[in-house]
């Protein structure tokens, strides 16, 4: 039996569209090294608390907070960004949980990043005396 060749074998094959790579899909950290970048991707595939993405995500949700142009309290009773009150954490405690669980140098580069967001926040809110006590961006408004 003669052998078909194997551009023939390939066109009668289905073809299935090409699958991207999920990473490629997930929302990335701007000016971010591959070395903050493959950390995080780490610290998302083995943290409970964290899914892919949820450091970028909550990076650029908390750059929304501080480039507000009004700033909102961020309080006690803070709504997660599931719209959800105490379902998942604020932005910004999310971020400083992946600050405390990265290896050293890649947490210096995150929190190199965040750094002007924060002195950005700390400049268009005042300090709130009747907020319960808590991380320093709940004691806002």
């Amino acid at each position: 039996m003669p052998r078909r060749p194997p551009a023939r074998v390939r066109a009668q094959q289905r073809r299935h569209p090409r699958p991207t790579a999920p990473w490629r899909r997930l929302p990335r950290l701007p000016h971010a090294s591959s070395t903050l970048h493959a950390a995080v991707q780490l610290l998302e595939l083995h943290h409970a608390w964290l899914g892919p993405g949820d450091v970028a995500r909550s990076f650029n949700t908390w750059r929304r907070i501080a480039n507000r142009p009004t700033p909102s309290p961020l309080g006690y009773g803070f709504v997660g960004e599931c719209g959800i009150w105490g379902c998942c954490p604020p932005s910004r405690e999310a971020l400083e949980m992946a600050m405390r669980d990265l290896p050293t140098r890649p947490a210096r580069e995150l929190r190199r990043l965040i750094a002007p967001l924060d002195e950005r926040f700390r400049n268009r809110t005042f300090p709130d005396p009747t907020a319960p006590p808590g991380p320093w961006w709940t004691r806002r408004c």
